[in-house]
């Protein structure tokens, strides 16, 4: 596998937010190293596979630092969260927080351009060397338009949460279509994956564009969002799914208010699986997200995951980042026993008997940011959509598990999205911030035994569609097979030659 460190004294390291992008600096490096894996077993790869396994490790060396290199045709073990394409939210994510003016590393100047923008700085030891991502969750004027390729001066948010992973070079602004409460149709000024860029998570897109403020619903002045719509473009939005491409046009969510209470982030799903590091990584730009998988963090010792998948990007306080040793600080495991009890999973690091079934451990949080020896508030993870429960234990006592809770009150914290008010709130500009999490319990889906992935990756360029869009190529046979589902990614051939990969049934020529 890639290994990428931070060499000598000093380097540069691009980290983003729930949709944002800012280039910091990262001290002596001495945190900030990417350590490599054992290989991965839970896979059997077969000499087909060899040219996929080339593609991608030249895709994991891109620098270019460019959203748009994300756009390539890499979709890799991804879950899906139903069983008909939908979106599944589009909500207002954050109002004034892409391209800010002036706003560019830390110190009292980055906090006067914050503060000047109502954006919310937070508190850190300065002994700590923190990341600008660190100090506060919104993006400079100049960090936005060399990472989107276009111009934004305070502009806002909204990740729409797919059920299925996006076909990425399907993606553009003009698929979108977002309107508003005044009757206004906008087109978004960007659409990218970023935060959720790693091959096996690009169910969620993110848009950029002007189309609201933080005036509350009901009063004088108000504008935001109220649905998002998929529309007819020069560039169909696709999904990748276990029938083939989807198109997505003709989709349309209910946008909610960030600033309502009640509307505060939300877990979408949480999906059971063996654990396996496919599709884990992405290109190697993205630091906190390229060596942050449950094997990256736990080792051998992970043997399944249980994928919470989002409505937003989560944080305790909107800034600040969930560590792979908060499981207890947020959430609780339910399991049933043998006799139809409960049995409540708490604490990470603690052996819980399931009664008739045997034993379950949460190891931590993946999913997050790179292995470090301790955290702190210095600390930056991917707030992307996306947070793996790693666990350990009996197969029956891990069945067992039926339901995941976030109390987001009394001893747990709630967690706020990227416009969260911060770790100081008293010293913020007048705001509002978005608003915290409610109390929340949704069921475990079991995809032990089936997994539910797909994949779809065009290694030699695109090749030839029927009318109806999807690839038409020749069975070379099984190039990837997961081992403890028997999902398979086969290779292909089109007419021309050109070599692609997919998990679901292809067109013959």
């Amino acid at each position: 596998m890639l290994r990428k460190y931070c060499g000598f004294n000093w380097c540069l390291v691009f980290v983003w937010t729930a949709s944002l992008f800012i280039l910091v600096a990262c001290g002596n490096g001495s945190n900030s190293s990417i350590s490599s894996t054992a290989p991965d077993t839970s896979n059997t790869y077969t000499a087909l596979a060899t040219p996929l396994l080339d593609y991608i490790a030249v895709d994991k060396a891109v620098n270019t630092t460019k959203s748009s290199s994300l756009n390539t045709s890499i979709i890799y073990g991804a879950d899906f969260f139903a069983e008909t394409p939908a979106i599944l939210t589009a909500n207002y994510g954050f109002e004034g927080y892409m391209g800010i003016r002036g706003l560019n590393g830390t110190g009292a100047s980055a906090q006067a351009a914050a503060y000047a923008n109502n954006v919310a700085y937070e508190v850190i030891d300065p002994s700590l060397q923190a990341a600008s991502r660190a100090y506060y969750s919104a993006v400079g004027d100049l960090g936005f338009t060399y990472t989107y390729e276009a111009v934004a001066n305070s502009a806002d948010t909204i990740p729409v949460v797919f059920s299925h992973p996006i076909w990425p070079p399907s993606v553009s602004p003009a698929a979108f279509s977002v309107t508003m409460n005044t009757g206004a149709v906008v087109t978004p000024l960007t659409a990218s994956f970023l935060p959720n860029t790693e091959y096996n998570e690009r169910q969620t897109v993110v848009l950029s564009g002007y189309w609201g403020n933080r005036i509350l619903p009901g009063n004088p002045g108000a504008e935001y969002p109220v649905s998002v719509s998929i529309v007819s473009s020069p560039t169909e939005l696709k999904f990748v799914t276990p029938r083939g491409l989807v198109s997505a046009i003709g989709l349309s969510v209910e946008s909610k208010n960030p600033y309502v209470a009640g509307n505060g982030p939300r877990i979408l799903a949480a999906k059971l699986n063996v654990f396996s590091d496919l599709g884990e990584s992405n290109p190697q730009w993205l630091t906190a997200s390229y060596a942050n998988s449950g094997a990256d963090l736990f080792g051998a010792s992970a043997q399944y995951r249980l994928r919470i998948y989002t409505s937003a990007g989560f944080s305790p306080d909107g800034i600040s980042s969930i560590l792979p040793t908060d499981f207890g600080k947020f959430f609780i495991l339910n399991a049933t026993d043998a006799n139809g009890n409960s049995v409540l999973i708490t604490q990470s690091g603690v052996t819980y008997n399931i009664p008739g079934y045997g034993n379950v451990k949460v190891l931590g949080i993946a999913d997050t940011g790179p292995s470090q020896s301790t955290y702190n508030l210095a600390y930056v993870e991917d707030h992307d959509n996306q947070y793996d429960v790693i666990l350990s234990g009996d197969s029956a006592a891990i069945a067992r598990l039926v339901s995941i809770r976030m109390p987001s009150s009394g001893i747990y914290s709630p967690v706020y999205n990227p416009g969260g008010p911060g770790n100081d709130p008293t010293n913020n500009p007048v705001g509002p911030f978005t608003v915290a999490s409610s109390d929340q319990t949704v069921a475990i889906t079991n995809n032990i035994q089936n997994g539910a992935y797909v994949a779809y990756i065009e290694i030699d360029g695109p090749v030839a569609k029927n009318s109806q869009g999807q690839p038409i190529g020749i069975l070379q046979g099984a190039a990837v097979i997961n081992n403890a589902t028997g999902f398979t990614i086969n290779a292909y051939l089109d007419p021309t030659g050109k070599r692609f990969y997919a998990s679901f049934p292809v067109y013959p020529r």
